[in-house]
């Protein structure tokens, strides 16, 4: 059974349901009206870019960011992945080589998020490579200025000191996604850490 959240009340349904059972929002109506057929296919808000991946085990049919429907597309996750990977042939080659790096380096400093990667491909490709490739797909409603305001709220800060520069418990939030919750424990576990201050929430 695919579960979806509710664009009103924001609790997780079955998507099957013709009202949600919380609110009475009407379902099968807005999954109509929105063009939302198939819940396998790739589900995305086309505006600022974000994607309704189902970490709390549900997928989005609502932008909170944009506050439109998410769109459907024709395409399912692994197809989109490979469209976006696809548009960086040769990439990889080009940032080892301006670097002076191997592939084994290179795994590495994607794995700690070094920020030096996403500078050379930005710096190679002219731009952002993900916002190139989304307003390649989506020429007429892709909104730069939408993307980089989502990602500007969505980066995690330390609620202490304010810093980015945080340490997950990863295998804690993957856990968390498969029990079908939400990855973020209220403080109840304080897995996440802060590198700058050394606050634990």
């Amino acid at each position: 059974m695919v579960y979806v959240i509710c664009p009103r009340c924001k609790k997780r349904i079955g998507s099957y349901e013709i009202e949600c059972l919380f609110c009475g929002f009407p379902l099968q109506t807005y999954l109509q009206d929105s063009g939302i057929e198939d819940l396998k296919k790739k589900i995305m808000c086309t505006r600022c870019g974000k994607q309704s991946n189902g970490l709390a085990g549900a997928v989005e049919l609502k932008c909170d960011y944009c506050d439109i429907p998410m769109v459907q597309l024709m395409y399912n996750d692994q197809e989109f992945s490979k469209m976006y990977n696809d548009s960086l042939n040769g990439l990889a080659e080009k940032v080892m080589e301006n670097l002076g790096i191997d592939t084994l380096e290179l795994e590495r400093m994607i794995q700690r998020k070094d920020p030096r990667i996403i500078e050379e491909m930005t710096r190679i490709k002219g731009g952002n490579p993900y916002v190139i490739f989304l307003k390649q797909q989506f020429p007429s409603t892709f909104d730069i200025n939408a993307f980089e305001g989502r990602e500007a709220q969505e980066i995690p800060r330390c609620p202490k000191c304010g810093s980015t520069n945080i340490k997950f418990n990863l295998e804690f939030v993957s856990w968390m996604a498969a029990q079908g919750q939400e990855p973020i424990s209220d403080g109840v576990f304080k897995d996440n850490k802060c590198v700058n201050c050394g606050f634990k929430w």
